[in-house]
């Protein structure tokens, strides 16, 4: 575990973590992206075909810049759009009603397979035991969010969970980490934020004041980071959710 940044100490009372990568891991990202293979083949291609590939590469891409430089969107949005722009590639136009499909089967793709960390739930209950307050504050749309905490049970152990369809403002820009510390009643001097991302999660965060932990790999390149900074450094580094404990812990004892 990476010793902290030196600063003046304030006593943690919240923790804030971002959902997919964060409490949530990737294991089945094959399964997520089941969608998308449906899709192509209900049009007749195949992901066999060096040209799709291709395509799909091309398209997510030019896709991801474009909505990397916006403050706010809507991840149906971004998810129809790139595998439009895919079908588009490779000459295919897709009949509204299949892209409509499509928008349902990704989404109950992602609620499906999108899972929790082995610690998860061990470490929301010993934030609770410690009268810290938990929260998520997610890039996810509505429909995405509520039912994937509920899902598993996460939800019985946040005090609040905030989309960027909620925020009208998705990460790294200051609006959805404000409207959150709004909306769980701290400050940011107060507050830990906990990511996978340091473009995302670790940098915006910062900016607005927050001490930051970084979970996972951090040389795994984030999504939609496109002309953003990445050189930012955490606070905090960990390879488990467990080890938050042990931060909140020392952090609180030396305030």
């Amino acid at each position: 575990m990476q010793e902290p940044t030196p600063t003046a100490v304030v006593p943690v009372t919240a923790v804030l973590f971002d959902m997919g990568g964060t409490l949530y891991g990737y294991e089945r990202r094959e399964q997520m992206g089941r969608a998308n293979v449906a899709f192509l083949e209900r049009l007749g291609f195949s992901l066999d075909d060096p040209a799709v590939r291709d395509a799909r590469r091309r398209a997510g891409e030019e896709i991801e810049a474009t909505y990397a430089a916006r403050t706010a969107f809507l991840h149906r949005d971004l998810f129809r759009d790139r595998i439009a722009r895919t079908a588009e590639l490779l000459g295919a136009t897709p009949p509204p009603e299949l892209l409509d499909r499509f928008d349902d089967e990704q989404r109950q793709a992602v609620v499906e397979h999108l899972v929790p960390r082995p610690d998860a739930l061990a470490t929301l209950e010993g934030l609770r035991d410690r009268g810290i307050s938990a929260s998520v504050v997610s890039n996810a749309d509505d429909d995405y969010l509520e039912e994937v905490l509920q899902r598993h049970g996460l939800d019985r152990l946040l005090d609040h969970w905030t989309s960027s369809e909620e925020a009208a403002s998705c990460k790294p820009h200051r609006r959805i980490y404000e409207y959150s510390l709004d909306k769980v009643g701290r400050t940011a001097g107060e507050s830990l934020f906990v990511g996978d991302s340091l473009p995302h999660d670790v940098a915006g965060a910062a900016a607005v004041g927050m001490r930051t932990v970084l979970i996972g790999d951090p040389g795994a390149p984030a999504p939609l980071s496109h002309g953003l900074d990445a050189s930012v450094a955490a606070d905090f580094e960990v390879g488990t959710l467990l080890e938050i404990l042990a931060i909140v812990d020392e952090l609180n004892a030396t305030a």
